[in-house]
Order: C-alpha cells, then sequence, then structure tokens
C-alpha cells in the first residue's frame, strides 16, 4: 500500500471520526433541550422551578440562566402580591373607617327627611347612598385582585349565562334589544363572570338611546372562546378608549351616576380567567371584547 493510500485512509478514518463526535455532540445537545423544555413548562404550568446546574459544559450557562429568571420572576410575584395585599388591607381599613359615620350620617338625614322632607334631604340621602356604593365596590374590586375570593372554577354553557344575564337586564332596559349569537362551554366560575358580562352589557344599555341594540357574539376556537359585546350608542373618544377599565376612569360621555367602578371590576375578573379584556370603537359604537383561553384544570398562570 502506498503512502497516498495510507495518508487517504487516515483521513477518511478522521472525517468519520468527525462526523462521528459531532452527531453525538448534536444528539446530546437536542437532549439536554428537550429536558430544559420540559422543565420550562413545568414552570410555567406547575410552578415548579428549573434545578441549578452545577457541571463544567458549555449548556449549563443555558440552563443556569433560565433558574435565575425563574426565581427573579418569583420574588417579583411575591413583592407585587405582597404590595397588592397592603394596597387591599389600607383600602379595608379606610372603607371599615368610612362606614361608621356614613352609617350616622344617613341616619340623621333619614331623620331630617321624615320630620321635614325637602328637595335637599333627598339629594343629600342620594349622594350617601352613592358614597356607601362606591365605598363597597373599591373594596370588592381590591378583594378581587389580592385573590381574597376563592374561585370556583366549573364547566359552563357562556350562552347560558348570558340568556340569564339578559332576562334580568330587559327588566331594568325594557326598551333595548338584546341579541346572543354563538355557543361555548369552558371552564370558569359562574357568579364571577355573571358579575363581569353582566358589568359590560349594563354599560352598554346605559350608553346607548332608547332604541339601543345590544348583540353579544361568542366565538369558540381549539385554545380560547371569545364574548364580544357590541352597541349602536356611538362608541366613546379615541382618547377613553384605552383607559375604560381603569379604576375611577369616567369616559367624557359617562352618565352621571357613573362611578368608573364597574369595568375595572370586570377587567380584575377577566383577568382571575387568565383573560383580556379590550374595547374598539366601531361605525356603530363600541365592542368590548373578552378572549377566556382554555386552560386544563391543572395548570396555572
Amino acid at each position: 500500500m502506498s503512502p497516498l493510500e495510507i495518508c487517504l485512509i487516515i483521513s477518511v478514518c478522521l472525517l468519520l471520526f468527525v462526523v462521528l463526535f459531532l452527531s453525538i455532540l448534536l444528539t446530546s445537545n437536542k437532549r439536554k433541550v428537550k429536558k430544559l423544555t420540559k422543565s420550562i413548562n413545568k414552570y410555567l404550568e406547575k410552578g415548579e422551578l428549573t434545578k441549578f446546574s452545577t457541571k463544567d459544559d458549555s449548556f449549563a450557562p443555558l440552563q443556569n440562566a433560565v433558574c435565575d429568571l425563574e426565581n427573579a420572576l418569583e420574588v417579583q410575584k411575591q413583592n407585587t402580591e405582597s404590595e397588592t395585599k397592603k394596597n387591599t388591607d389600607f383600602i379595608a381599613d379606610v372603607s371599615h373607617q368610612l362606614k361608621t359615620p356614613l352609617a350616622g350620617l344617613r341616619l340623621y338625614l333619614e331623620m331630617d327627611n321624615a320630620q321635614n322632607p325637602t328637595e335637599h334631604t333627598e339629594k343629600e340621602l342620594q349622594l350617601v347612598e352613592k358614597t356607601e356604593e362606591l365605598v363597597a365596590k373599591l373594596l370588592r374590586l381590591e378583594k378581587i385582585k389580592s385573590d381574597t375570593y376563592a374561585m370556583d372554577f366549573q364547566f359552563y354553557e357562556i350562552s347560558e349565562i348570558l340568556k340569564s344575564i339578559l332576562l334580568d337586564m330587559k327588566h331594568i332596559f325594557p326598551e333595548k334589544q338584546f341579541g346572543v349569537v354563538g355557543k361555548s362551554r369552558m371552564r370558569c366560575d359562574k357568579e364571577w363572570l355573571t358579575e363581569a358580562l353582566g358589568n359590560v352589557i349594563k354599560n352598554a344599555c346605559e350608553h346607548t338611546d332608547n332604541n339601543g341594540e345590544i348583540n353579544i357574539t361568542i366565538e369558540e376556537n381549539e385554545r380560547s372562546t371569545i364574548v364580544t359585546v357590541s352597541d349602536n350608542g356611538g362608541g366613546v373618544d379615541k382618547d377613553d378608549v384605552g383607559k375604560l377599565f381603569k379604576r375611577f376612569h369616567r369616559a367624557k360621555n359617562a352618565k352621571p351616576q357613573s362611578a368608573g367602578i364597574g369595568l375595572a371590576i370586570t377587567k380584575a375578573i377577566v383577568e382571575k380567567h387568565h383573560g383580556t379584556i379590550s374595547a374598539v370603537n366601531t361605525a356603530t359604537g363600541l365592542d368590548i371584547i373578552m378572549c377566556f383561553p382554555h386552560i386544563d384544570g391543572y395548570q396555572t398562570i
């Protein structure tokens, strides 16, 4: 065998060795990536943290970076929960302090109104009632946001929940026209979702004329249920669209009795269902769009 042939054989063997080595390395990295991906999914679904790697290889820094990120998110989550609880406790304390003087004020006003009823005493009673309602709604909003209320998730047909809401709305707003299109069965807390949807529909009724139309569309796909409440009330000012769900925000065309809490409560309830809510002006009115992801019972977000 000539020296050239020997060199050629050695070169081929080296090439085969390099190819084999790269193949083994690629397979090993694929296995590590798959394992890390599984670990990340466990954190997203169940909150299980990725383990810190003590190995001295090129993949360890990536795994440890993921571990650091998850721990930073947990710290941020705990800080947010702590601040939310402090805010809720503060609101609860203030609400408690307000209830006693408001109750006393109401009592004296009722006595004055019984002995000498005037336009002023009736107006004062209405203002006290409005203040009491505002305090109760504000406390309710903060308790929802801080997870004080436990959610009872079961499977319900959304169209049936809406029909029940509309029965009540027709008594309050008999001149309005209502319509529901579509169906979807999803996991939700029936009581809280009823309040959320009811707030949106009531808001639509209050912002339409006597012949107003409120149409609710339910759309379902593989991943989510989308509920859209549409009205023909002419919409809201473009500067108000992005602020409708903020606490105490009142749109420029809001009714005098509006406190700016109802849609904020709705947003908090939708978010407790891991959903999103948004508003869009249309050619005839306003669309409130609520998107609820389909999540298995064991998953958390």
